[in-house]
């Protein structure tokens, strides 16, 4: 039990880290209104990894800026840190876009992860 909760309060910090020079930070605005519950990140945003329709009943949308020629790993994470889901996406170009039909996951909290070199980005994601 112990674990589970170190574990879970580890994906929690560690969602507002981003390693790496390719992250452009949000300004402090935009990030306050684009990741509250409820609310959509939309394929227009500059960030690099885009989770889109948040919430969703299951389909998901996921696009993927500026990592061109890189060999990308993409994990969906439950709230406790198994791995659910995991892709490698190597024919990466400027803007990568793919779905994912998450449909049969439980309702809940989950992450998605995107790893390239020695960088990763982290989403949270709702099902509804």
């Amino acid at each position: 039990m112990m674990q589970r909760l170190l574990l879970s309060l580890l994906l929690f910090a560690c969602l507002s880290l981003s390693v790496g020079p390719w992250i452009n930070p949000l300004p402090a605005a935009a990030a306050a209104t684009s990741t509250g519950p409820g609310q959509q990140t939309k394929p227009g945003d500059d960030r690099t990894l885009l989770v889109y329709p948040n919430p969703t009943t299951g389909i998901v949308h996921l696009t993927i800026n500026n990592l061109q020629g890189k060999k990308v790993e993409l994990s969906v994470l439950n709230v406790i840190g198994s791995v659910m889901y995991r892709e490698t996406l190597t024919e990466m170009n400027d803007r990568y876009t793919k779905m994912l039909d998450l449909s049969k996951f439980a309702n809940g909290l989950y992450y998605v992860r995107l790893e390239a070199d020695n960088t990763s980005q982290m989403c949270k994601l709702v099902i509804r």
